[in-house]
């Protein structure tokens, strides 16, 4: 074992703790059972829990900045991704449903990957020019997130158990199914456009 395994593997015991019991439920002595180590040798990597939370959120940007730097192009990466998103999604979620400090970063952060690949051409597709590209940014972000927020009732729905790979990937296929098909035809989004339209005009019938 090197010198960094019990270390990772405390972490990775943090990141499935605070999951499951939150931040103020998460106990030492529960992440260390999960990792298979004794309390005090959590507390010599990590002298406070406030401490083991700093560690787990700085490997979860990581991750996440990692995700994003390799793009969606990258073959290899959606491969291989199950592991590390089955382990950080629902510490996410955690964060996220507490609107903590960490939650605005992680919003910002993955608003900021969205940005750029939906503005730079790397998915194939530019937005269109006088489209309003700081709500739809931001709009596909919190999409995205709920996926998070709302993982254990999408894997219910399903019949599966929750990183069930088989799962994982029937959920892959349909959101790469809603990104590349219209989900509303033509003549719809007309005259939704059309009643946006007259709502920011105050045109509405009860205004």
């Amino acid at each position: 074992m090197t010198e960094d395994e019990p270390r990772e593997r405390i972490r990775d015991a943090a990141l499935r703790q605070f999951a499951l019991l939150g931040f103020k439920g998460a106990t030492v002595r529960g992440i260390a059972a999960d990792a298979g180590v004794s309390p005090g040798l959590v507390q010599h990597h990590f002298p406070t829990k406030d401490a083991l939370r700093e560690e787990c959120d700085a490997y979860v940007f990581a991750a996440l900045r990692g995700l994003r730097d390799r793009g969606p192009a990258d073959a290899d990466l959606v491969a291989n991704a199950h592991e590390v998103l089955a382990l950080i999604v629902p510490y996410v979620a955690t964060a996220m449903a507490g609107d903590t400090p960490t939650a605005a970063r992680w919003f910002d952060e993955l608003a900021e990957g969205h940005r750029e690949a939906l503005t730079n051409g790397e998915r194939g597709t530019f937005l269109p020019e006088g489209e309003d590209v700081q709500a739809i940014v931001a709009v596909h972000t919190a999409m995205e997130l709920g996926l998070a927020i709302l993982n254990r009732h999408l894997y219910r729905r399903l019949g599966a158990e929750p990183n069930d790979p088989a799962a994982d990937v029937r959920i892959a296929r349909a959101r790469l199914y809603l990104a590349t098909r219209r989900t509303v035809g033509e003549e719809l989004e007309k005259h939704v456009r059309e009643g946006l339209e007259r709502f920011e005009h105050g045109e509405g019938s009860d205004r």
